[in-house]
């Protein structure tokens, strides 16, 4: 019994190794391809068009060449944190840090593309609100469900952080005024092996990477990460840290 229970946990690993594999070609083959070839053909029209092309056409091909680097270089940096993170090569220092100065870092990140979306974003944390967690894996847990928030808000939304305090850990909460998630899809967001990703209300490109690692680093911080959703309502990512 203890030769196949064995066997099971060495297969299961296997499988999770496979999947692990599978994601990260596939968004390397299609998900970091496609900003390429949209900057290339960008890039191209404006080479050997500009001289007939109109001042307000230049500035939106400058735009859109704008935003899809800063989508292309985000998917990068996710690609490149959780095949760190799948390695262990990622270290684990939790200290004391700021959480309210950590959002408004995050919040000055994505104030552009909150302005073009007329998004507002409000940061309700108190100003003296610390926590105990690792600076970069929170900078990145925030980064990611921003960047979510706003990518499945429509035109003249807002997004919220707030927090509470509860049995030694503070539940920090980004919350949406977007299209909302269904309820079968609530359960595919944070594994792997579901494969789930969705368009945003402008048609922003996403891999779902970005909650995978949400999830990765809330949980070595000994923390969870929930989700509450209705159609048409918006959304509300909830995740605790501890507080000591």
């Amino acid at each position: 019994d203890s030769d196949v229970t064995k066997q099971k946990k060495v297969e299961e690993e296997l499988q999770k190794l496979l999947i692990t594999k599978d994601k990260f070609f596939s968004i390397i083959a299609h998900d970091l391809k496609n900003p390429f070839n949209s900057l290339i053909g960008l890039s191209q029209l404006l080479v050997h068009g500009y001289d007939r092309l109109s001042s307000e056409k230049v500035k939106y091909f400058h735009n859109n060449l704008y935003q899809i680097s800063k989508n292309g270089y985000e998917l990068l940096i996710n690609l490149l944190e959780w095949s760190r993170s799948q390695m262990g090569s990622i270290q684990f220092k939790p200290v004391e840090v700021s959480l309210s100065a950590i959002v408004e870092e995050t919040f000055s990140l994505y104030s552009s593309k909150a302005t073009q979306k007329e998004i507002t974003l409000t940061n309700n944390i108190e100003d003296e609100s610390t926590l105990f967690a690792d600076h970069n894996m929170l900078k990145t847990i925030l980064r990611n469900l921003v960047s979510n928030a706003l990518k499945f808000t429509e035109r003249g939304g807002a997004i919220e952080i707030t927090e509470k305090n509860t049995n030694g850990y503070k539940e920090i909460s980004v919350r949406d005024t977007g299209i909302g998630i269904p309820p079968d899809d609530v359960d595919k967001l944070f594994y792997l092996d579901e494969n789930f990703t969705t368009e945003g209300t402008e048609d922003e490109s996403g891999t779902g990477l970005g909650l995978l690692l949400c999830k990765e680093f809330v949980t070595k911080h000994g923390g969870e990460i929930t989700v509450e959703s209705k159609v048409g309502f918006g959304s509300r990512f909830i995740f605790t840290l501890p507080k000591k």
